[in-house]
């Protein structure tokens, strides 16, 4: 798989600015002004992207009972599945609308495609990229499909094993598809079942780029992820988490998400590299505290050098200390002062 992949103008890779994405799949309420409210949110956090979702419930439901219970602000709601995604949709030309819109505001739209008619619908606007949910991974003749494009293919992982992933990334491969970022991502609410070091086994293991996420607005693991490598990080945002509707309160609100982006974007830069490589202000201090080589009392000309003459005191500049055993036992060719650096043309 690609070390590096290109979407519109950007390149996602390690080594590069770190790729954030807004949540809203849900949150949009599929209605176009709160869309482009978004967008707008997005665009001021400094984020890339925002990620919705191309729902066609008849194609991906057949039992149309389903119940669907979910958190809210004012407590627990529960709805018909069924009916509540086919709520959760834009017609086509609202699509256009709003792709036109996140284009000229430089906000990249990606959507998950669950269903062969979102792979029209994403074609036909155009998308760059496709994001793959993590509920979906038995659809082969959905993926292949998907995988036949060409396109970048951002993939949530979450409840499958390594077996699953090896299938999905053998698919792409079949394709002729190398252009992957698997998405470490959970539903859980334990701690210990968080498994962020998924992030650098996926990587390892797969050769692909990783990416995170994120379950509710706690921004801990999506640090924990940066630092394990990911470099593509997906936070929920909404307008409001007052908001009627399912995921708005676990989302961040716009003023929350840009001091999100603030964040991650300073703890991606402060990974720095595999190497040790010290600050400038650490070589400016260094200057002053690391020592030089002096006498520690008047030596006058003559005198053998002993180590009791010798010390190291501050600042760095001249010789170092740890040269000291290449003056002891050599006589001192000028008179020193208490404090005077030792020079090689001293002895």
């Amino acid at each position: 798989m690609r070390r590096e992949i290109r979407v519109r103008d950007t390149v996602i890779g390690e080594g590069r600015p770190l790729f954030v994405m807004a949540e809203c799949g849900v949150t949009c309420n599929y209605d176009v002004e709160i869309t482009t409210r978004l967008i707008d949110a997005v665009r001021a956090a400094g984020a890339d992207a925002i990620k919705l979702i191309l729902w066609f419930p008849d194609e991906i439901m057949s039992d149309r009972s389903v119940r669907y219970r979910y958190e809210t602000v004012d407590g627990p709601r529960e709805e018909n599945m069924y009916e509540m995604l086919n709520r959760l949709r834009f017609t086509l030309d609202q699509w256009r609308e709003i792709k036109r819109y996140a284009d000229r505001q430089g906000v990249i739209l990606f959507a998950t495609v669950n269903s062969p008619s979102g792979i029209v619908w994403a074609e036909a606007l155009g998308l760059e990229a496709y994001k793959l949910s993590s509920w979906d991974y038995t659809d082969a003749p959905l993926w292949r499909a998907i995988a036949q494009l060409g396109k970048p293919m951002l993939i949530d992982t979450g409840p499958v094993n390594a077996v699953e992933v090896a299938r999905a990334i053998q698919l792409m491969q079949d394709a002729g598809n190398d252009q992957s970022v698997l998405v470490h991502c959970y539903h859980t609410g334990r701690v210990a079942e968080m498994n962020m070091r998924a992030i650098p086994y996926l990587r390892e293991t797969f050769q692909t780029l990783v990416g995170f996420s994120a379950k509710d607005r706690d921004a801990t693991p999506d640090i924990m992820a940066v630092t394990l490598g990911a470099v593509v990080l997906e936070k929920r945002l909404t307008v409001s988490r007052k908001m009627p509707g399912h995921h708005h309160i676990l989302s961040m609100e716009p003023e929350e998400f840009t001091g999100y982006v603030r964040l991650m974007r300073s703890v991606h830069s402060a990974l720095g590299e595999e190497a040790l490589i010290p600050s400038r202000a650490d070589l400016s201090e260094r200057r002053k505290w690391f020592r030089h080589l002096a006498a520690r009392a008047p030596i006058p000309k003559g005198a053998i050098l002993t180590p009791e003459l010798l010390g190291g005191k501050r600042p760095e500049a001249g010789i170092s200390p740890e040269l000291l055993d290449a003056f002891v036992g050599k006589p001192v060719r000028r008179d020193l002062a208490e404090n005077d650096p030792i020079r090689w043309e001293d002895v």
